[in-house]
């Protein structure tokens, strides 16, 4: 299949908030429950306003003649805390104030420690459209991903995925990520492992 990857703009927000929706599984309606809206409905606004970590400003589109077949969410790890600040006022004004406050706790409570290394490029989704699976576009996001690490000059990718992703976790292994550290929780669905890929190939440039 013959596809490119460029990044993402304020016009993808419902195809960028179906993949997040997408890689995120469980975890999406864990932070999201009880809200007045569904969760999909909720980040697709997130998005459109560029909030922070569930910005557009962050995605890049996989897509073939215009059609989008898949989404990566990344940078790098030194800019998450900023980001995830950025999301706070957006939260608010997409969420209101009671289910913002409660998806805020239950971010808070998230177990595990740092979700990624400031020397790190952090990958924090990557969700490839049922209808497209299978053609390698979820390794081709990855790559992408090393391809912004280098342009970045981080040596390392990052990302976590959920101890019941399977074919996710398949996929990460195959493409020559390690797991670092494996968290449990007694909410089956917040356990992970975090994963990291050293880079060794020469820095790329041109990347859009």
């Amino acid at each position: 299949m013959s596809f490119n990857i460029r990044p993402a703009c304020q016009n993808d927000a419902a195809f960028i908030a179906e993949m997040m929706c997408l890689s995120m599984g469980s975890l999406a309606d864990y932070l999201f429950e009880n809200a007045r809206q569904p969760v999909a409905m909720l980040m697709k606004n997130l998005v459109a306003r560029n909030a922070g970590r569930f910005g557009f400003g962050i995605a890049f589109d996989a897509e073939e003649e215009g059609k989008p077949l898949g989404a990566l969410v990344s940078c790098s790890g030194a800019r998450l805390a900023i980001l995830n600040v950025a999301v706070l006022p957006q939260i608010f004004s997409v969420m209101g104030i009671m289910p913002a406050l409660r998806f805020l706790w239950r971010g808070y409570r998230l177990p595990g420690g740092v979700e990624a290394e400031k020397d790190e490029y952090y990958v924090s989704n990557v969700g490839v459209h049922p209808s497209a699976q299978g053609h390698g576009i979820g390794s081709r996001l990855l790559v992408y991903a090393e391809q912004k690490a280098q342009a970045c000059r981080l040596a390392k990718c990052s990302l976590i995925v959920s101890l019941h992703n399977a074919n996710a976790f398949r996929l990460y292994q195959r493409t020559g990520y390690q797991v670092v550290e494996i968290v449990h929780d007694k909410n089956e669905n917040l356990g992970y492992h975090r994963m990291v890929k050293q880079l060794s190939q020469p820095l790329i440039t041109g990347l859009q």
